[in-house]
């Protein structure tokens, strides 16, 4: 038995992601880890350090906060710099927040989330980071994308991944597919 880092995510199907990598390329940035096309998602929670007796018990929960969710859209809206405040760390696609993402997120870390994450809610941005800046960090950004131009993707399940951290990249894998049904 081990230990596995783990987050819950969505993530966009290949045409929105690759329309994600080519916004990020026409962009003027300084030295900055672009995420990978095929490694782009939005973390709904990071679990973190979980023990492999845990997993069946995660995924429950996981297919439990799905339960009764109906398949969503994603618009993405614009690109910003996190955090909001202080200096930015990372280049993002922010998108809209439909409800079934705020409640599968609401639920997520009512069943799952660490005391400390509940302690200290965040409020949630819903968000696809494009870029790590190196360094001291990157200009502010903040561009609108015009109503004609933003894609919109469907989210029809949400995944359960792990992460093994690399020196110069994260790679991610799939654990369990979970999908929404209303």
């Amino acid at each position: 038995m081990g230990v596995r880092r783990l987050f819950v995510a969505v993530y966009p199907p290949p045409r929105a992601a690759a329309w994600l990598a080519e916004r990020l390329a026409s962009l003027s940035l300084p030295p900055a880890r672009a995420t990978a096309t095929d490694q782009l998602h939005m973390t709904l929670l990071f679990l973190g350090e979980t023990d492999d007796l845990r997993l069946p018990r995660v995924i429950e929960s996981i297919q439990r906060s799905a339960s009764g969710i109906a398949p969503f859209q994603l618009t993405v809206q614009r690109l910003i710099t996190l955090p909001l405040r202080g200096p930015p760390r990372l280049l993002a696609a922010e998108t809209s927040a439909p409800p079934g993402l705020v409640e599968i997120t609401r639920r997520l870390v009512t069943r799952l989330a660490r005391p400390s994450q509940k302690q200290r809610p965040k409020a949630f941005l819903p968000h696809i980071t494009l870029a790590r800046f190196r360094g001291s960090g990157g200009p502010k950004v903040e561009v609108e994308v015009p109503e004609p131009d933003r894609p919109t993707f469907p989210v029809d399940h949400v995944a359960l991944m792990e992460s093994h951290l690399r020196p110069d990249r994260a790679e991610h894998r799939l654990i369990e597919r979970v999908s929404l049904e209303p």
